[in-house]
């Protein structure tokens, strides 16, 4: 095992039996599912829009080295400026010289879960960039210096009275503040941010090949607050996120609000950035970094790259057994959940196998998924290319090939007697299933004795 897959086993060993985890993300489970209940009675065929979408998305990838070049071509056309990032590293110092070219001393950020994979925060802190980030979650996520633990909910994890106590230290307020003082706290901090703000950072849901056009969607305003005054906004977004043409928000953009708490199933603002500020006032810099950072590496796998289709819903982390029980923490990449699983083999075979374990195979991520992708059967996909590929699970596979020799026939089965297969199941799961849970023991007498004695069959035969 790798040193991120023994990190993770102790990880899942510390919080899996967290009784009061366990209920916080089971009210997290039961809120999402009273938002899910009626979604498809906005649509009169659900099944349709969602093949229209994932056709919509699996175009863009078949055509996607011409799309991209069409893009960069608009933008600059639009007024604005294109880099292209290859990894995380390069992004990362593409993003810090362009704030200190611009000469930027203030910068704010909104919620970018590329910015996380990438670590970007901790970078530009790290080169003294004065950097606040915008969205209420991450942004108390911070004040604790820890990533989020969802996308969707960055502070889902927290309990109100720990984010009032931690209120209370950094800005010498009471501790026993209401939600809804905590948040007037929090906009009063942030507004300060926007309005003196040098760069804005912010993430894209999609952007247009035939327009150029950048599509935002928030549902805090902190994202049209933070570039209103910047006059440098950087586009931060992966090239998975391309569209083919404007026409197709009209279907994505509604699906990946299906899930919100709102009736209306929409997000709060919705932004079509087609070019930057030009006016006697103001004259905005706009710059898309554009990041492959393995992305390139799943486009090119026939069946995997279908993961590239998401939208960022949140609903299959939502509803998967395995996320609800140890978090998004302990998944080490910014994608937890499904999702996460999948797109972690981009960065190898070694560094994926110890996530590709983590599917029990309920497919209720399927059934909500809004763009019919068959997540179930990526993971799959992934184990197989995983168990054929990393040398790591030479051992898992002796263990598997002894274990399909004795099961291929009934010989082979009572060559030993039973207390040797009763010492078998002992030594194989006392590591793993046995550290918190009994062992089972096998029966004194094989189903085929049993038969045959029940039937009278000579027991020589």
């Amino acid at each position: 095992m790798t040193e991120s897959g023994t990190i993770f086993s102790q990880n899942v060993k510390q919080i899996a039996f967290d009784d009061e985890r366990h209920k916080k993300m089971l009210n997290r489970y039961i809120f999402f599912m009273c938002a899910a209940e009626d979604c498809a009675n906005h649509y009169a065929n659900i099944e349709l829009e969602k093949n229209r979408a994932f056709n919509i998305r699996n175009k863009a990838f078949k055509y996607y080295d011409k799309l991209l070049v069409d893009f960069e071509t608009n933008v600059i056309n639009n007024g604005g400026i294109v880099r292209w990032a290859r990894d995380a590293e390069e992004a990362k110092y593409m993003i810090y010289n362009i704030l200190s070219d611009e000469k930027a001393k203030n910068v704010v950020k909104t919620k970018s879960i590329l910015a996380e994979e990438i670590g970007l925060m901790p970078f530009l802190e790290m080169k003294k960039v004065d950097i606040t980030e915008t969205d209420t979650g991450d942004f108390i996520c911070y004040q604790y210096n820890e990533r989020p633990s969802d996308p969707n909910h960055s502070a889902s994890h927290k309990k109100q009275k720990d984010i009032a106590e931690l209120y209370a230290e950094k800005f010498g307020l009471s501790n026993d503040l209401s939600p809804k003082q905590l948040m007037t706290v929090t906009r009063k901090v942030l507004n300060n941010r926007y309005l003196t703000a040098d760069a804005a950072i912010t993430s894209a849901d999609f952007f247009v090949a035939d327009t150029g056009d950048i599509i935002i969607s928030e549902d805090e305003g902190n994202v049209l607050k933070s570039i209103a005054n910047a006059d440098v906004h950087i586009v931060l977004v992966g090239i998975d996120k391309l569209i083919p043409s404007i026409d197709d928000i009209s279907v994505l953009l509604p699906l990946s609000s299906l899930y919100e708490v709102t009736r209306i199933k929409a997000k709060s603002y919705y932004t079509i950035l087609s070019k930057p500020e030009k006016s006697q006032i103001k004259k905005q810099k706009l710059y898309v970094v554009l990041v492959d950072n393995n992305r390139s590496t799943l486009l090119a796998k026939e069946q995997q790259r279908r993961i590239m289709t998401c939208i960022e819903c949140g609903a299959c982390h939502s509803v998967c057994p395995i996320f609800n029980t140890i978090g998004g923490h302990v998944y080490d990449n910014a994608f937890p959940g499904p999702v996460g699983v999948i797109r972690k083999i981009g960065d190898g075979y070694e560094e994926s196998a110890h996530l590709a374990t983590l599917c029990g195979s309920c497919h209720q991520c399927e059934q909500y998924c809004p763009m019919n992708i068959k997540i179930s059967d990526l993971i799959l996909r992934n184990r197989i290319e995983i168990a054929k590929e990393n040398g790591s699970l030479l051992g898992e596979k002796r263990v598997f090939n002894f274990i399909m020799k004795r099961v291929s026939s009934r010989k082979e089965m009572d060559k030993t007697k039973e207390f040797l297969n009763r010492l078998e199941m002992k030594q194989m799961l006392k590591k793993t299933w046995g550290v918190h849970r009994e062992i089972p023991v096998l029966a004194e007498e094989s189903f085929s004795e049993l038969w045959k004695k029940l039937n009278n069959f000579d027991q020589s035969v």
